[in-house]
C-alpha cells in the first residue's frame, strides 16, 4: 500500500488555485481552523479520490491557495 493517491482531475486542478476559489461539489468540509474568532484554514476531503485539502484563508494573498495534503498532483 503506498503513501500517495492520485487526486482525480478537478482535485489536481484546484492544488495550488487562490483560496477564492469555491471548493468542488464532492469536497466536504472536515473542520476549520480559528485565531480570534477568525477563521484561517478549513479541511476538506474528497468523497470520490479521497484527496485531502487545506485551504489557507489568512495571511499574504499569495499563500491564501488550497494545498494538497496527501496526494501529488499529476
Amino acid at each position: 500500500m503506498g503513501l500517495w493517491i492520485q487526486p482525480r482531475p478537478p482535485c489536481a486542478d484546484l492544488f495550488g488555485q487562490p483560496a477564492a476559489v469555491a471548493p468542488d461539489e464532492d469536497l466536504t468540509l472536515n473542520g476549520a481552523g480559528a485565531v480570534n474568532d477568525a477563521r484561517v484554514e478549513e479541511h476538506y476531503t474528497c468523497s470520490r479520490c479521497r484527496s485531502v485539502f487545506a485551504r489557507i484563508l489568512a495571511g499574504p494573498p499569495q499563500r491564501q491557495i488550497w494545498m494538497l495534503l496527501n496526494a501529488r498532483p499529476h
